[in-house]
């Protein structure tokens, strides 16, 4: 069960292989739109693709690689006036732990454009495409150094400001609602570090320090549960996470921090009532 971590999607030992910190993974799905359609949408799927992996996301402090899942359906396309009009839902994922769900987003495209940062006026495709790598890529920060991602999340909050001054409104009430939500968990955002200092404890063979670490994670956890019933980021931190369980059972011979699991994860008694069963029977 060696660096079992790794599995928490972020690569925590930085890896100084190269610049690429996203590896993208797009998918559009069409049903509702005219088949003419059909070639530009799929030229705009290798354009998105194609943008995350040339622009930069990196500040160079860390070089890891995180996958960058975007599945992304087209609602509608309009034609108005020289401008075509794209209406979406998509889905930001890093395929663990971060769950993200924009439910319109609204974007210009036609065949041939090449997508690029633009530094200056708001961007109504890449813009929104960077506000989600850069909370995926601070949460990811956050569990390699206590709020790490303070940094990254303010590039998220420069992509916000740009929002306000454009014609492109729509969604982004939302979308600072959950930047908001999560940078300012700081219960969440530290509980992320800890956890990863308790499976770097283990691979230090400092079983104390790892089962002290532990706990604490897991109360700061407890106390969100407690304080606001939990919100969705924090679900989806504790759904991702349940499993680790049994890694720190094999690995500590203990079970003093179960409890904390069944606090916060009432509904997987049952799995938690085998993991007993299996390593103390």
């Amino acid at each position: 069960m060696k660096k079992i971590y790794i599995m928490l999607i972020i690569i925590l030992i930085p890896f100084f292989l190269s610049g690429q910190i996203l590896i993208p993974k797009v998918t559009i799905e069409s049903e509702r739109i005219e088949s003419s359609y059909l070639p530009e949408i799929q030229e705009l799927e290798k354009q998105i693709t194609n943008y995350i992996y040339t622009e930069s996301f990196s500040d160079n402090n860390y070089d890891f690689q995180i996958p960058f899942r975007i599945s992304i359906f087209v609602r509608s396309i309009e034609e108005i006036g020289s401008e075509r009009v794209y209406t979406c839902e998509a889905f930001f994922t890093n395929e663990y732990d971060q769950r993200y769900y924009d439910p319109q987003w609204q974007f210009e495209y036609s065949s041939g454009t090449t997508l690029f940062r633009s530094q200056g006026l708001f961007n109504s495709l890449t813009d929104v495409i960077d506000f989600y790598a850069y909370l995926i890529i601070g949460t990811e920060l956050d569990a390699i150094e206590l709020l790490g991602g303070n940094a990254t999340f303010e590039k998220v909050s420069q992509i916000i400001q740009k929002s306000q001054s454009s014609k492109w409104s729509s969604g982004w009430r939302t979308r600072t609602t959950d930047y908001e939500i999560i940078t300012q968990n700081y219960r969440l955002r530290k509980a992320r570090f800890y956890l990863s200092e308790a499976y770097w404890a283990v691979e230090d063979n400092k079983k104390e320090l790892a089962l002290s670490k532990l706990k604490e994670s897991l109360s700061l956890i407890q106390e969100i549960v407690r304080i606001r019933n939990k919100d969705k980021f924090t679900s989806d931190f504790i759904e991702a996470h349940y499993k680790d369980a049994e890694y720190f059972i094999a690995a500590l011979n203990d079970t003093s921090f179960l409890p904390l699991y069944r606090d916060i994860s009432p509904d997987k008694k049952e799995y938690f009532d085998s993991l007993v069963e299996k390593y103390f029977p």
